[in-house]
């Protein structure tokens, strides 16, 4: 299990974040996605990645003494889920377990990161930075337009993205293709 989908529920829309720092302004974003997979009836153990002592304690802060969730908190969740839906075009972790076959050496997460990041930037901006860090990119890497659906990243992929049609998107948005 994935609980915080690889730290991307730790960074979610400030909308989101709102939501729960005004029920329990103590807890940490993540800890919202660690205790809702911790509260299924059959959940045994939950794992989570940490990068830092501050993660360890902040986990162990809320689980030494675990409650599980209340009906209330399952709705708030729900209504989190929906703005973070709401604001991510492609849902990757960024695990970079797909550019391992990659023959074509296609920065897939990389892309999907500036995509996501240029769609949520467009709705207040005319011009962004991300079409500069693609073609950046796209000196080290392989296009996103060079793809040759191959689907070997699809293989690899642990979300089961479409990662071949999300391709085709990138390279409309960055390329100017289709």
């Amino acid at each position: 299990m994935e609980p915080a989908k690889g730290g991307t529920l730790a960074n979610i829309p400030q909308e989101a974040e709102n939501l729960f720092r005004s029920y329990r302004p103590d807890l940490s974003i993540a800890s919202w996605a660690i205790r809702f997979a911790a509260s299924h009836e059959n959940v045994m153990l939950v794992l989570s990645g940490m990068s830092n002592l501050e993660q360890v304690k902040d986990n162990l802060s809320y689980m030494e003494n675990f409650t599980p969730f209340t009906e209330e908190e399952y709705a708030l969740v729900q209504k989190a889920a929906d703005i973070i839906n709401g604001s991510i075009a492609i849902p990757c972790t960024g695990c970079a377990y797909c550019i391992n076959k990659c023959p074509e050496n296609i920065a897939i997460p990389k892309y999907f990161a500036l995509y996501n990041a240029d769609m949520r930037e467009l709705e207040t901006k005319a011009w962004t930075a991300q079409t500069m860090l693609y073609s950046h990119f796209s000196e080290q890497f392989g296009k996103a337009g060079s793809c040759i659906a191959c689907g070997q990243c699809e293989k690899m992929c642990p979300q089961h993205l479409p990662i071949r049609e999300w391709l085709k998107q990138v390279a409309a948005r960055f390329e100017g293709t289709l």
